[in-house]
């Protein structure tokens, strides 16, 4: 019996890991949950690069949706909900990559890094078993792939995007909720030590050859000009100065937003366009 089921559980097992081989291309977004989807991200970026990216995006969900599909070199967004660009700095050097260009979003600079992603990576053992067998990585959980086949096999054709409507009345609370949040402004010490962290990965790529540019993404004005955003800038001033260091001018047109923070999928793509533009005359 115990025979039986052993047999039952290694056929099972090879079927599955057959039919990952054969659908593999078709596989995608099947993370359940927000900590899920970024483990996936990162796992794709660890073990399912066939190349190095010529150009990589860190950020935070507020750059997540960046697209460049118009650039001739290749690039890859690790960018993550929930997370900080110093996660997609620390994600980079651990798989000892050295990408041409490195475009680092500004506005997650003063946060610290997410250690759960980090050590899910660097589990003794299970790493150099996730990068040989592919059905132990979290893309694969049965539920998640069952979900995602499902979806993008019977959801119908995607429309035309048109203007994306915004509810002003409920932006406008959630823009109140955070301008008082970030009331609490934490001190200079303690903004300078989280940049700090931050500028130890820059200088490891600089060594490299890898070209830093630093963008902000567009917020709506009162959230820009709140003191804790002008004072965590001037600490990333004076950290990476202007004059050592490439800006991405921030845009003079305004940009709408849901929350204060984050852009609709329209203003998103106007901006992946405004950034392609500016990286053409910088680079």
């Amino acid at each position: 019996m115990i025979r039986k089921a052993i047999l039952t559980t290694v056929l099972l097992l090879l079927l599955y890991s057959t039919f990952i081989h054969v659908c593999q291309s078709h596989i995608r977004r099947t993370g359940l949950t927000t900590q899920q989807t970024n483990t996936i991200k990162a796992e794709e970026f660890a073990y399912e690069t066939d190349h190095q990216a010529d150009t990589i995006i860190v950020g935070s969900s507020m750059s997540n949706r960046l697209l460049f599909d118009g650039m001739q070199s290749s690039y890859c967004n690790l960018s993550m909900e929930g997370m900080a660009s110093i996660d997609g700095l620390g994600l980079i050097a651990h798989m000892r990559q050295h990408p041409r260009l490195l475009l680092v979003e500004m506005n997650s600079l003063d946060r610290l890094p997410d250690t759960t992603l980090a050590l899910h990576l660097t589990e003794p053992g299970w790493a150099l078993v996730r990068e040989y067998v592919p059905l132990t990585r979290l893309k694969y959980q049965p539920l998640g792939v069952a979900k995602a086949l499902f979806r993008d096999w019977y959801s119908p054709p995607a429309q035309a995007m048109g203007a994306e409507s915004i509810d002003t009345a409920f932006a406008s609370k959630l823009i109140a909720e955070r301008l008082h949040d970030m009331m609490r402004i934490p001190s200079e010490g303690e903004l300078r030590e989280k940049i700090a962290k931050v500028a130890e990965h820059i200088r490891h790529f600089q060594k490299a050859g890898t070209q830093v540019v630093f963008f902000e993404m567009p917020t709506d004005p009162r959230v820009r000009n709140a003191a804790l955003s002008c004072r965590i800038r001037h600490v990333i001033e004076e950290t990476f100065p202007p004059a050592a260091y490439r800006y991405i001018r921030y845009p003079v047109t305004v940009y709408q937003t849901t929350d204060g923070v984050h852009l609709p999928q329209t203003e998103g793509i106007r901006y992946s366009r405004y950034l392609y533009q500016q990286l053409c005359q910088k680079l």
